[in-house]
């Protein structure tokens, strides 16, 4: 994988942020691959197609690029918020390309996967509509709350200007793939109770350390008003999958630690 971004293709634009969305699209379609199947090529999109940029045309998935030069922090923004609330409520939501570049060298520094299966009504936010004066008086974006996920939901290809193994990566893709199969309201609970796990950043832990969580969950989720069954009923799905193991007597231990491997087994 060749991390330099082709700067001579910057020539004839003078926006900044042109010249980076030619440079890193022009990247993923010559170097990144389809982190769902064994397809080595994401194909771009026509030029206007709304939400999806890349295209693979063995699996049919769809991605949007997303690119910068900062570290993306807690929030993204992105486009409109309800056409992506109807896509993430109808499964129909893309998956995600997270690029970071550097400008002084034109280098990709890192690059992460968030597939579609972990989107879910509670990782998005409405933002508040534009004024009377603007171009598009009144229309509503939206966010994407990365800090919402759980870890497991940023699946690196590039560390550090370091390539991960795509074997690694396809690993990583398909160990939450169950989540598919869920509607969007369960896909979020499980991803949200997951989150909460990592935020312990512990191996071990008791189900009592993840009640702390319960005001949180439940202005995540304002329709259930039964907030501790229905997270100890995502810990089931989470040890059902082999993520957690139960322990007994309400403690549990993580079976996976963030890079996707197993943890080590007792003696």
């Amino acid at each position: 994988m060749d991390l330099q971004l082709d700067h001579g293709l910057a020539a004839k634009y003078s926006s900044s942020s042109q010249v980076a969305r030619v440079l890193t699209e022009k990247w993923v379609s010559d170097q990144l691959y389809c982190p769902a199947c064994d397809s080595n090529v994401l194909s771009p999109n026509p030029a206007g197609t709304r939400v999806v940029d890349f295209q693979c045309h063995t699996c049919h998935e769809g991605f949007q690029l997303k690119s910068q030069r900062r570290p993306f922090g807690a929030k993204v923004t992105d486009a409109a918020y309800e056409p992506m609330a109807e896509r993430i409520e109808h499964d129909a939501a893309p998956n995600f390309v997270f690029l970071r570049y550097q400008t002084d060298r034109w280098r990709v520094r890192d690059v992460f996967f968030v597939p579609r299966y972990f989107l879910s009504p509670s990782i998005i936010e409405r933002r508040r509509a534009l004024g009377p004066k603007a171009r598009r008086a009144g229309w509503v974006g939206c966010n994407i709350l990365l800090s919402r996920l759980p870890l497991d939901a940023r699946i690196q290809a590039v560390r550090g200007e370091i390539p991960i193994s795509p074997d690694a990566v396809r690993t990583s893709w398909l160990r939450f793939a169950f989540l598919e199969t869920k509607d969007a309201e369960s896909r979020g609970w499980t991803a949200d109770v997951l989150a909460c796990v990592r935020e312990l950043h512990r191996e071990s832990f008791a189900l009592a350390d993840l009640y702390s969580f319960e005001g949180r969950l439940a202005i995540m989720h304002p329709m259930n008003r039964n907030v501790r069954p229905k997270l100890r009923q995502q810990l089931q799905v989470l040890r059902d999958h082999g993520v957690l193991e139960f322990l007994g007597g309400g403690e549990y231990r993580i079976l996976l630690s963030l890079n996707g491997d197993e943890s080590p087994q007792p003696s």
